[in-house]
């Protein structure tokens, strides 16, 4: 199994290596933007009136960062999959 403290190294790294970091890090990515943007969903529409409008416009602002997030994520998650010729969904 490879890990992340091996990608920061000096050694040199099989492109399959790199892929596989790039995997591991879209996964993380992914989950973790997606929590976010669910937690914003929720503090900006059906519990908002339990937040006050600071929170609110903040809430919404971080929705836009993690849907991007979310998207980037996804996108470089096909990018390793396909150089790694693991099917891409």
């Amino acid at each position: 199994m490879f890990h992340v403290a091996q990608f920061f190294s000096n050694e040199k790294l099989s492109a399959s290596d790199k892929f596989e970091t790039l995997l591991l890090s879209a996964n993380t990515l992914l989950a973790l933007s997606f929590s976010v943007l669910l937690a914003t969903v929720v503090v900006c529409y059906p519990l908002s009136y339990m937040f006050p409008f600071e929170l609110q416009m903040a809430g919404h602002v971080a929705m836009i960062f993690s849907a991007t997030l979310v998207k980037i994520a996804y996108v470089c998650r096909c990018i390793a999959q396909h150089e790694l010729h693991k099917e891409v969904r």
